[in-house]
């Protein structure tokens, strides 16, 4: 494998970057990654694709969040910056507390709409300490 052809694990959820609770699914992908896995981008076209779909199911996702309460943002908050929950981790925990219906049950995107939605009731940001 050339320099070029390298892989790169990015991502920027502090949950991974700095790993205390992590779902199965973060587990399995650090270790393919680890072990020279991974999906490739060929090309800027292909990830600017992936980008694009992403920002879609984050906007759907975000819309499944809307009637979240301000006790169920406080779950989320001790989830997140005090138990250090990856996003992953967070949207299965949600979702096996019957807060909603989404796949797979540990879909990174819809824990970030998660973090979002509980950070906005809160007056925080989500992308930004202690949250991230």
């Amino acid at each position: 494998m050339t320099d070029e052809e390298k892989r790169v694990f990015v991502t920027d959820d502090k949950g991974l970057r700095q790993p205390k609770v992590v779902s199965q699914t973060d587990m399995e992908i650090m270790k393919e990654v680890q072990s020279g896995g991974g999906i490739p981008i060929k090309s800027l076209d292909e990830l600017k694709g992936l980008a694009r779909a992403a920002s879609e199911r984050f906007d759907e996702f975000k819309n499944l969040c809307s009637p979240m309460t301000l006790e169920q943002a406080k779950v989320v908050r001790k989830l997140r910056v005090e138990k250090g929950f990856s996003w992953r981790a967070l949207a299965q925990v949600c979702y096996d507390l019957g807060w909603g219906k989404w796949s797979p049950p540990s879909n990174q995107i819809m824990g970030m709409a998660i973090c979002e939605r509980a950070a906005q009731l809160l007056n925080e940001n989500y992308m930004e300490a202690p949250w991230n």
